[in-house]
């Protein structure tokens, strides 16, 4: 079964910014599907699509944000 996790990311992003970051978390493993809901205002959602029985790696992903820029995962 597909399920989604959803993570914060710090500050009202682009959409260049949204898409360097879909860029480098798509070559994390078990990604399947990249999202993001920008606010004005608020901070980023982003809503990954992944298998439930095969875990995101949080490192990976604060990894991947981070070589996209000067991004943080909250």
């Amino acid at each position: 079964m597909i399920t989604s996790t959803i993570y914060l990311l710090a500050g009202e992003l682009s959409n260049a910014a949204t898409r360097s970051i879909k860029g480098r978390v798509y070559q994390v493993p078990c990604v399947g599907g990249i999202a993001f809901e920008v606010v004005p205002g608020q901070d980023t959602r982003m809503i990954i699509k992944h298998k439930d029985d095969e875990p995101l790696d949080r490192g990976q992903l604060e990894a991947a944000v981070a070589k996209a820029g000067n991004y943080q995962l909250l």
